[in-house]
């Protein structure tokens, strides 16, 4: 009795094993190896599962612990960064992998009859995997998450009609916060995986019942039988699989170098405040950040709503276009002509968005503020005291409070609250001297102040007011500086006024770093950020 006869009467095995396995496979030639685009896809969404679940497992969907769970993950679970990593790439490769096999596709016509379903499937799959791009790069919860996602929703309001309605499902409110974060990882976690492997097994489904499609003909020749084709061709298994093991391990080889080399970035933790965060998307988002730049103002809308509508149409209506007996590439040369247009202009579009200039160009930053801005990340400072009215109210404002201390009478209240304020309900903090001096570092370069302010305004006026307006006194031919301090941090203005070209090559204004000295240039950096 053979070992597997039970389970073959029961689960229909050997029906499976001939409808998936011993079917025959038109022989592809020269093709062959491109057929196995769509195993690798496939077996990158597998991998994005495992991890995602591994991931899920340790992940807390709130803005107070979203980015303190991705750090857990990163620092503390084994193998926890090379898990995120390779969710993170294989993001990526997903996208690549789908392109391409949409693309090897078209070349060869398989999506005319009878396979116009399954080429519509892979269009969804296609959007769906974009929306699960969108959807994950907000769940670290940094600044890249947060700002991104907030241009994302912004691109899908302008929408007609339904715009809005989809901004605020997504948002959950007026603004991006913990409904916002919730439903993208109900979106990313449950909803859109769900749909993508309900619709990939019909795709499946479709693709057996079909058959893999011969290569196609040379123009003007007869198209060949398809069944005698078949008959002709060697069966799955085990020839395609093993071009399909070859393919799969390859990509998840290459996966797994990326992730251990490359690994994947976490920045600080989303600050709604920082309007000096450059936004910059995925890079399967470049195109259309690019695009935006060529239709500013209420043109917006026709390259972020109207011209990807006309394409997701057009590629839907494309099976039903043209003769279905010409496959060939050199038959179709509108067509071909159209799409070598279309990839041509997506590649060039993502290479500028990629080489775009930043908005707000990074500057460097002091070490010592760099360390300071973790300390006060680590000691929950924000659970008490608000910055620029971000955080809890228990304590003061320090955007507003730390200008008018010293940074003597700093030091003195970190070490003994107490003692500096009677009855103060700030504990002591326990820190290192070098501790301190980062923490008011960081405090400075955030809030200013803290040097001479009739100096100051001296220099100021010596300098400045001739173009700039301060408090309704000054020139016009500069921006009013009168709130700077709400936008800008000091090493940031320090470093404008020191070389105001090296941030944005078309300003007018001079540099100052000959005519001030390095003292004279902070102290008129901490005074202008203490102007909120």
């Amino acid at each position: 009795m053979h070992p597997f006869k039970w389970l073959q009467d029961r689960f229909g095995w050997k029906n499976i094993q001939e409808t998936l396995f011993d079917r025959k496979i038109p022989n592809p030639k020269q093709w062959g190896w491109f057929y196995t685009l769509g195993s690798a896809t496939m077996a990158v969404f597998l991998v994005q599962v495992a991890t995602g679940i591994l991931l899920a497992m340790n992940y807390s969907p709130s803005p107070d612990h979203a980015h303190e769970s991705i750090l857990y993950i990163m620092q503390q679970i084994p193998m926890g960064t090379f898990i995120r990593s390779l969710h993170h790439w294989g993001a990526s490769a997903m996208i690549i992998l789908m392109l391409l096999h949409m693309l090897r596709i078209f070349v060869m016509g398989s999506y005319k009859k009878p396979r116009e379903l399954t080429w519509i499937l892979g269009i969804f799959l296609l959007l769906i995997t974009f929306g699960l791009g969108f959807t994950g790069y907000l769940l670290p919860w940094d600044q890249k998450a947060y700002w991104a996602t907030a241009v994302g929703i912004n691109i899908a309001k302008q929408a007609p009609i339904f715009g809005p309605i989809i901004a605020k499902v997504l948002t959950g409110g007026e603004e991006l916060g913990a409904l916002t974060l919730s439903r993208f990882y109900s979106f990313h976690v449950l909803l859109l995986p769900t749909l993508l492997a309900l619709l990939m097994g019909l795709h499946l489904y479709l693709v057996i019942y079909h058959g893999i499609s011969a290569p196609p003909h040379p123009k003007g020749e007869q198209p060949p039988d398809y069944q005698k084709l078949k008959s002709e061709g060697k069966s799955f298994y085990p020839y395609s699989v093993f071009k399909d093991v070859v393919a799969v391990t390859l990509v998840i080889g290459i996966l797994s170098f990326l992730a251990i080399y490359f690994g994947a970035g976490l920045e600080d933790p989303a600050n709604p405040n920082d309007s000096s965060y450059n936004p910059r998307p995925e890079w399967y988002f470049l195109f259309l950040f690019q695009m935006l730049k060529l239709f500013p103002g209420s043109l917006e809308t026709v390259a972020a709503i109207i011209l990807p509508t006309i394409g997701v149409i057009a590629l839907l209506i494309l099976p039903f276009l043209g003769s279905p007996e010409k496959r060939h590439p050199i038959a179709r040369p509108v067509s071909m002509g159209i799409a070598l247009t279309a990839v041509s202009l997506f590649g060039w579009f993502t290479y500028q968005g990629w080489r775009s200039p930043l908005l707000n160009p990074r500057i460097e930053r002091n070490p010592m503020v760099l360390e300071g801005k973790k300390l006060y990340t680590n000691l929950k400072c924000a659970y008490c005291h608000s910055m620029k009215g971000e955080g809890g109210n228990v304590g003061p404002d320090l955007a507003f409070t730390i200008p008018t201390r010293s940074d003597k009478w700093l030091e003195e209240h970190f070490r003994k609250p107490q003692s500096v304020i009677p009855g103060s309900k700030m504990p002591e903090l326990n820190l290192l001297d070098e501790e301190i001096y980062a923490l008011i570092a960081y405090l400075r370069d955030i809030g200013g102040g803290g040097i001479s302010t009739v100096k100051a305004v001296k220099l100021f006026q010596e300098n400045c007011q001739t173009c700039h307006k301060m408090d309704g006194k000054g020139g016009e031919v500069g921006p009013d500086l009168s709130h700077i301090g709400a936008f800008r941090e000091t090493s940031w203005i320090h470093s404008y006024l020191e070389n105001p070209q090296g941030l944005n090559r078309e300003a007018n204004m001079p540099e100052f770093k000959s005519s001030l000295t390095p003292e004279d240039l902070e102290i008129l950096a901490r005074w202008l950020t203490s102007k909120k």
